[in-house]
């Protein structure tokens, strides 16, 4: 068989247990055995092994003799991957998870913002003001400015040169999507949303890099604060 073909039917494997798992499609958190799960989804065993596997190593199912195959608590699930963390904003609605995926923004977001302030190229500080320039465009239409944010922090992360914040983006920008979606966030006006991310471009456009990381944190930490109802 094609081995692009088999990481396809894999991948849809993979997505359909996941949808069986939250939607709470298993009774008490256990799968079937593989074999009647190869037979339901209408693919070899051998494909629905390797599915198992993968979920198994983003621990979410647990594979032991005696008792099968267990869905874990997500709570337990690996959140350090773009996937495994948007599955489990999709599982339950969870302030916890949100507000760790906060925490978490306040370790990564700051300091990329620091690194490209002291290590952007000229290109990418011009890329950076371009995307703001953007973002403030899109008042009154959410789904651009989602997007324009989305793609502002991304470019500031590119920008900090550094490997591993760059394969921790994913995952912070999948913690500033939910908070998107928060209720709460409603009350961060645009005008003071938008003057904070400006500190933040300004401190990168001008090289001042302990400006910078301490405007991001600023901005992170009053997203933070509104979820929490700790600000108005």
């Amino acid at each position: 068989m094609n081995h692009g073909y088999e990481a396809s039917l894999v991948k849809r494997v993979v997505n359909q247990l996941v949808a069986g798992i939250i939607n709470g499609d298993y009774a008490d958190h256990v799968l079937p055995p593989q074999v009647i799960l190869s037979k339901t989804h209408g693919v070899s065993r051998a494909i629905m092994r390797e599915a198992i596997s993968i979920l198994v190593s983003r621990r979410m199912l647990d594979v032991r003799t005696k008792t099968g195959t267990r869905i874990t608590p997500s709570r337990d699930w690996l959140i350090i991957d773009h996937e495994v963390a948007d599955w489990r904003l999709r599982a339950t609605p969870d302030p916890e998870y949100l507000h760790g995926l906060i925490a978490f923004r306040k370790l990564v977001d700051p300091r990329a913002a620091a690194f490209a302030a002291a290590r952007a190229s000229r290109h990418q500080r011009i890329a950076i003001t371009a995307m703001y320039q953007n973002l403030q465009r899109t008042r009154g239409d959410q789904v651009a400015q989602e997007a324009a944010e989305d793609a502002l922090q991304a470019a500031i992360i590119e920008a900090s040169g550094d490997p591993l914040l760059r394969q921790m983006g994913s995952i912070v920008r999948m913690g500033l999507r939910a908070m998107q979606a928060a209720p709460r966030m409603q009350r961060y006006s645009h005008d003071a949303w938008l003057a904070d991310y400006g500190k933040v471009v300004r401190a990168i456009e001008g090289g001042d890099a302990e400006r910078a990381e301490s405007a991001m944190m600023r901005l992170v930490t009053h997203s933070a604060d509104l979820l929490r109802g700790e600000a108005v």
